[in-house]
């Protein structure tokens, strides 16, 4: 196993581990549905990347299933799902504007910071017409979109037992 494939399996092993360290056991449920709602996103999202060429993962952790979804395993459906897990379940409640807007720029520029440093040092990310500020941008969004959809959901979940 080459290098970059060590990478990605240290990746699942240190989201895997964070969800331990950091989910309390009485929210996983709300875990669960941060998870697979961000992975409703981030699976289309990353096909179309990668599909019109923008952006490339030459090295998979399961390269035989490359030839039918090339995007990106480890990071959209378990470093980046794991990283909004957090994010919406230490979200502060009383941040004004500039600071909410801080705390999203946090998140999404750890998220950039690591997929630039990957992209510049290995062979697991190849920017085509793919630029960092896409990812901090994109990420801020889906962020966004799935923190929002969280909490309607736990409105609507209000007085009934989940």
């Amino acid at each position: 196993m080459n290098m970059e494939r060590w990478i990605l399996v240290g990746i699942i092993a240190i989201s895997i581990l964070a969800i331990f360290l950091f989910v309390p056991r009485k929210k996983a449920r709300e875990a669960w549905v941060l998870f697979l709602s961000l992975q409703i996103i981030t699976w289309p999202a990353g096909l179309l990347a990668v599909e019109w060429k923008m952006i490339d993962y030459p090295i998979q952790l399961f390269s035989f299933a490359n030839e039918f979804n090339r995007s990106s395993f480890t990071f959209e459906f378990f470093l980046f799902p794991v990283t909004a897990i957090i994010f919406s379940l230490y979200f502060p409640k009383k941040f004004r504007k500039i600071g909410t807007f801080f705390y999203y720029f946090l998140f999404a520029g750890f998220f950039t910071c690591l997929e630039v440093i990957i992209e510049r040092h290995t062979e697991l990310v190849d920017y085509q017409s793919w630029h960092g500020s896409y990812t901090l941008i994109s990420v801020m969004v889906t962020l966004f979109i799935n923190h929002t959809y969280y909490n309607w959901f736990k409105k609507e979940l209000k007085g009934t037992e989940i």
